[in-house]
């Protein structure tokens, strides 16, 4: 939680029992093929505990041609998010 209070405003950390997806870190072994991170994303919510993760979920995006939702959930996260080097890594990994 305390990773997550210093990258979203603290009103948007939900509590314990909200958390229903899977870890980054299970999604980049299980992640082998572009069809393998479709499926992740038409079933589950990828949960994050480092900014890092979150900026290399959407660099992992962006290599398997995901650019549209990449930017669609950069857009959704952007008004929760609190910290300048999520918006400048995103920034980055779009040029």
């Amino acid at each position: 939680m305390k990773i997550l209070s210093e990258i979203l405003k603290e009103e948007t950390i939900p509590n314990n029992n909200e958390f229903d997806g899977i870890l980054f870190k299970d999604v980049k072994e299980i992640v082998k093929k572009k069809e393998d991170l479709e499926n992740i994303l038409l079933s589950t919510k990828v949960i994050f505990e480092t900014k890092e993760d979150l900026l290399e979920f959407f660099e992992m995006l962006l290599k398997y041609g995901f650019k549209e939702n990449a930017i669609s959930y950069f857009e959704e996260l952007l008004p929760l998010i609190n910290d300048i080097e999520i918006i400048d890594g995103f920034n980055s990994l779009l040029k």
